[in-house]
């Protein structure tokens, strides 16, 4: 059985969390910042190996299939990629899963390797970024179980997404939270932060809305990424999970919660290396010619501008940080 310890009992992090910081610390509370778990450095050993595979099949794995055509459950025609292991997925949505398999091998498996040997040394640093690169597994194979084409990974994405957000949640329990706020120095631009990320969270939610849901029921027709399949998983993650959760980290932070400061490394880590992603992808699908430069333009250049800021504001927001405690 995978032992858990929380770094204090439920009842009172609870009260902690999410209370406004500046309360001193007795020595005790400030003793243990965060306790290394052996649950996770395992679950994060399973995540390496079975994305090493699932990026790596995804990402060189092709045959000698086409591309073809057929008719969806809508009554739309579509075309369909038609090889490799996506070759059940749109070609715009294989490109992208290829281009995220190599932004898997190349930054997220050795930013995942690299923050958990300084996780395993007792570092909160490490800890903090492996969060964010844990979040980022976790969407990332969560979309790929819940809306990529049946494939024969599919058995793997599952695992992933399983063993991500049980090491996710495992991890962000050993901290103590309390004591975090007074690891950052005064410098720390924590409004920004906090405003940023509710900005962010906001712009998600429109971008969907706006453009792509309400116009779709307007018209009385599925959203252009739902005619391909059988719903708009992407959507409903984002705007139902993510673009909230960006709200509520930013609310808490702006408020000095002791949990926004968890959450909101968590969340600055994640869009960098999402954002990384997405920018890389829409690159290669407008020189594939699968997007115009005003879908160009609209998504991938918008989005590149908040992962920018999100870079901005991760760098600004670890060296404002100690391991030690500044106060």
């Amino acid at each position: 059985m995978i032992g858990i310890r929380f770094a204090c009992g439920p009842r009172a992090c609870i009260r902690r969390w999410f209370q406004p910081s500046g309360q001193v610390l007795n020595d005790q509370e400030a003793k243990t910042l965060v306790k290394t778990s052996n649950s996770v450095i395992w679950l994060v050993e399973l995540i390496a190996v079975l994305a090493l595979v699932a990026a790596g099949t995804g990402l060189f794995y092709q045959d000698e299939g086409n591309s073809f055509s057929f008719t969806s459950v809508r009554g739309v025609t579509v075309q369909v990629y038609g090889q490799g292991l996506y070759r059940y997925d749109t070609p715009i949505g294989a490109v992208g899963a290829r281009v995220g398999d190599a932004v898997t091998l190349v930054l997220g498996i050795p930013l995942l390797i690299l923050s958990t040997l300084s996780y395993k040394r007792g570092s909160l640093r490490g800890g903090l970024l492996l969060a964010g690169i844990l979040a980022h597994f976790l969407y990332g194979y969560g979309s790929m179980a819940l809306g990529a084409a049946y494939n024969n990974l599919f058995i793997i994405y599952v695992a992933l997404l399983s063993s991500s957000f049980f090491a996710l949640v495992f991890l962000l329990t050993s901290f103590d939270v309390q004591a975090l706020p007074a690891h950052f120095s005064k410098r720390l631009p924590r409004r920004g932060i906090g405003i940023y990320v509710i900005v962010s969270g906001v712009v998600l939610a429109l971008v969907w809305l706006v453009l792509n849901i309400i116009p779709a029921l307007v018209a009385g027709k599925a959203p252009p990424e739902a005619s391909y399949y059988t719903t708009f998983i992407t959507g409903a993650i984002d705007v139902g999970i993510i673009a909230p959760t960006l709200i509520i980290v930013g609310v808490f932070l702006l408020r000095g919660a002791p949990i926004g400061y968890l959450l909101a490394s968590t969340v600055l880590v994640f869009t960098v290396v999402l954002g990384t992603s997405l920018t890389l992808a829409g690159i290669a699908q407008l020189l594939a010619e699968m997007v115009t430069i005003g879908q160009f333009t609209g998504f991938t250049v918008g989005f590149s501008i908040l992962t920018l800021f999100a870079l901005w504001f991760t760098i600004a927001f670890f060296r404002n940080f100690s391991d030690t405690a500044t106060a």
